[in-house]
């Protein structure tokens, strides 16, 4: 039986028996969101840009909201699908809570694991005496880094 974003698939994931998501589904949290999972980001101009999960959790171990999203280097029509995304490097990372995702597209549409794109998520946990500064975003700043890329140029 599958309910909208669940699965009764579960596998161990860091000591506990984790719920496999169902696509396309919308986070509540960051407890269903994966490295590479992407979603649909809409446009001043009817087209779409995408977003990618890049890491999960963002803000400590514990954490059951944040997550480090990419903007992918595409642009389309309609939704990106997995085969848009091949390949496609992201042009901007940064930790974020899941609602960027449900803030500006609404829902997880699939993944493509991020090592097949040769695709690093910068680690979000990661300081070195202080030289390295992460980016922190509101929920709808990854829709205006898409709007600057692609729409207005």
């Amino acid at each position: 039986m599958t309910v909208r974003g669940f699965s009764r698939t579960s596998v161990r994931h860091h000591g506990y028996v984790a719920v496999e998501p169902t696509y396309p589904f919308v986070p509540r949290s960051n407890r269903l969101l994966r490295p590479g999972q992407f979603w649909a980001i809409p446009l001043s101009d009817g087209r779409f840009a995408a977003g990618r999960v890049m890491a999960v959790p963002a803000f400590g171990p514990v954490d059951r909201t944040g997550v480090v999203v990419g903007l992918v280097d595409w642009v389309g029509e309609g939704s990106p699908t997995e085969a848009d995304i091949a390949g496609r490097p992201v042009l901007v990372q940064a930790k974020a809570r899941f609602e960027a995702i449900t803030m500006t597209g609404g829902e997880v549409l699939g993944v493509r694991p991020l090592e097949v794109d040769g695709l690093v998520a910068m680690d979000p946990h990661a300081f070195h005496g202080g030289a390295v500064h992460h980016k922190v975003w509101g929920g709808r700043t990854i829709a205006q880094y898409a709007e600057r890329a692609f729409v207005q140029g």
